[in-house]
């Protein structure tokens, strides 16, 4: 099976943002993002946590209507996430796919934090793995921005 990598880094905490997010609030949001992923990922439509631990978290998720990595819209995927607090989260997909989230810290202080999500994925054999990756790269970097933007409105919220 062919493989696709790809890695998608934005800052956290740019000059214009507020509030300035901290890692404890940053953790707590990728939690919310584990179980709740519709929110955060367009490509995924529902979830269902099948069981939960300090440590990893298993869940069904349903692709939504525009596909998701090569399922077809309504596909339901089985993810084990292992959860390395504060610092990164790794969705392991059942076809050996691997997708982390990761909270780095830059050298400017302890407001210059960045988040990466990487893509370790196992594509369908015929796949043309340079477009699968320049799809994976634009909607990861549309992802990685909206999961900081929803992480950000829940601390406006008071919700985390």
């Amino acid at each position: 099976m062919p493989q696709v990598l790809a890695a998608i880094t934005l800052p956290i905490n740019p000059p214009s943002s507020s509030p300035i997010l901290t890692i404890p609030q940053i953790w707590a949001g990728l939690i919310v993002k584990c179980k709740g992923p519709q929110h955060f990922v367009a490509a995924m439509s529902d979830c269902r946590v099948t069981s939960e631990s300090a440590t990893q978290i298993v869940r069904v998720i349903t692709v939504g209507k525009d596909g998701m990595m090569g399922s077809p819209p309504g596909t339901e995927l089985r993810e084990r996430i292992e959860l390395a607090e504060p610092m990164k989260a790794d969705f392991h997909m059942d076809n050996g796919t691997l997708i982390s989230n990761i909270v780095s810290v830059g050298g400017q202080g302890p407001d210059d934090l960045y988040m990466t999500f990487t893509f370790d994925v196992v594509a369908p054999e015929g796949t043309d793995t340079k477009s699968e990756q320049a799809k994976i790269e634009q909607t990861g970097l549309a992802t990685v921005g909206h999961t900081i933007d929803v992480i950000r409105g829940l601390v406006k919220e008071g919700k985390l």
